[in-house]
């Protein structure tokens, strides 16, 4: 030993000076591993997390706020100016879609055209449909938010919060995507077209333009000016608060959804820090991440609860809207309209990706879930004190029954649903052309 020391001593300085840096980058490494676990561990705050919620949210809350269904706070003044905003809403609802539909039914003989409509019809009542189920599921819907942003300030580190936001910045992505289509194919549909039809001869022969939605208003007539241009203008305004109540839900789905998957996300990097620490408090340690991925199960079960009815609705309804758009899309076509066609078929496009980024989401939810109990059988649970190996077993078993939404328990959200959706309305689809030719 000796004789090694007084080698080591004999070094030349560049040599010394070369082991000194290791040794400093090794000090640093240990401390930056250290620094790690204090943090992991220490009592994180997270002071922007009010913030981060907001981020989440903030699409969906500036759509839903002017339609009167953004959950409030549960005063009596709330929910006096809630049910007046949307008790109004409804109404307004109610006067574009129920007399387009008498239209339809009673007075359309083109069944080509007939065939075309339906769709903006179907489109609107999945609308009401959500409209009313986030109405009654109201308090369910708020207790969601709360404890979206109770998760966000009680993360446990600074990592955790990043895996977090990078969910909610999918969402906000795939809600951008949604919204451009959905608009960019709404708007010319109920602006541009009726704009642009051909006009209709009244008796007097004297012409004006059709109306966007044409309706039967049985009580009363509306082909006089200027209740006719009234009607006209305010068609446009009833069908672009349908298309926000329809995006805006949408975008508080895909939110809530992502914030479910991250919440699991944060359970499988917790159980990959199993192994960077020391085994002294592993039990301790595996209490927090079963409690905490108890939390993620009873989050999104709440979520599944609260939304099922609109996951089913979306799913059977855009079915029906994506046949009828898809056979407008082979009509104008063949009418040589390129514009109708382009808008036809961005509509199209939309409610493709509504059912997919909905079907993705729903996946990636049960896959999430799934991974937890993959996590923990990778972990050589086997290595560790019989009491912590029976618990870890425990929750593989637990693993094996992963968390998924479900159209009110018909079937599952997910990417195999989306291919039946993509089959379904190509069947239909043959079946219209078999009866309109």
């Amino acid at each position: 030993m000796a004789a090694v020391r007084e080698r080591c001593w004999q070094l030349p300085s560049v040599d010394r000076g070369l082991l000194g840096c290791l040794s400093e980058q090794k000090r640093a490494a240990d401390s930056a591993t250290m620094n790690k676990e204090i943090e992991y561990t220490s009592r994180y705050q997270n002071v922007r997390y009010k913030a981060d919620t907001e981020y989440v949210v903030r699409v969906a809350k500036i759509l839903l706020t002017p339609v009167g269904i953004w959950p409030r706070n549960d005063s009596f003044l709330d929910n006096v100016k809630m049910f007046v905003q949307t008790g109004t809403m409804f109404s307004l609802m109610c006067f574009l879609l129920i007399p387009h539909a008498i239209y339809t039914y009673f007075d359309c003989e083109n069944l080509s055209r007939y065939m075309k409509v339906i769709a903006a019809q179907v489109f609107s009542l999945l609308a009401i449909i959500k409209f009313c189920v986030i109405i009654i599921n109201r308090r369910k819907v708020m207790v969601c938010l709360t404890e979206m942003e109770a998760q966000y300030r009680d993360v446990a580190c600074e990592d955790d919060r990043l895996v977090m936001v990078n969910c909610a910045r999918i969402g906000r992505s795939f809600t951008k995507l949604y919204l451009g289509l959905c608009y960019g194919g709404a708007l010319p549909y109920h602006v541009i077209l009726p704009l642009l039809s051909e006009k209709v001869v009244k008796q007097d022969n004297s012409t004006q333009l059709p109306l966007p939605y044409l309706s039967d208003y049985v009580f009363f007539v509306i082909e006089d000016s200027p209740i006719y241009e009234m009607t006209f203008a305010l068609q446009i305004l009833i069908s672009s608060i349908i298309l926000s109540a329809n995006c805006g839900t949408y975008s508080l789905i895909v939110a809530i959804t992502m914030h479910c998957c991250s919440l699991f996300e944060v359970t499988n990097k917790r159980i990959e820090m199993l192994l960077r620490r020391k085994q002294r408090d592993l039990h301790d340690r595996l209490v927090k991440i079963v409690r905490y991925h108890l939390k993620a199960i009873e989050y999104s079960t709440m979520v599944e609860q609260t939304l099922s009815i609109v996951f089913l609705s979306d799913i059977v309804g855009c079915t029906l809207v994506i046949c009828f758009l898809e056979f407008g899309v082979i009509v104008e076509w063949e009418d040589r309209k390129t514009l109708n066609t382009v808008t036809y078929f961005v509509l199209m496009t939309a409610i493709l990706v509504n059912v997919f980024i909905i079907c993705f989401i729903g996946d990636r939810l049960k896959q999430q879930s799934e991974k937890v109990g993959e996590t923990l059988y990778s972990v050589p649970w086997y290595n560790f004190p019989e009491g912590v190996a029976k618990n870890i077993r425990t929750i593989i078993l637990r693993t094996s029954h992963p968390t998924s939404l479900t159209g009110a328990k018909l079937f599952n959200v997910s990417l195999q649903a989306f291919c039946d959706v993509f089959k379904t309305s190509a069947a239909y689809l043959n079946f219209f052309r078999a009866m309109t030719t």
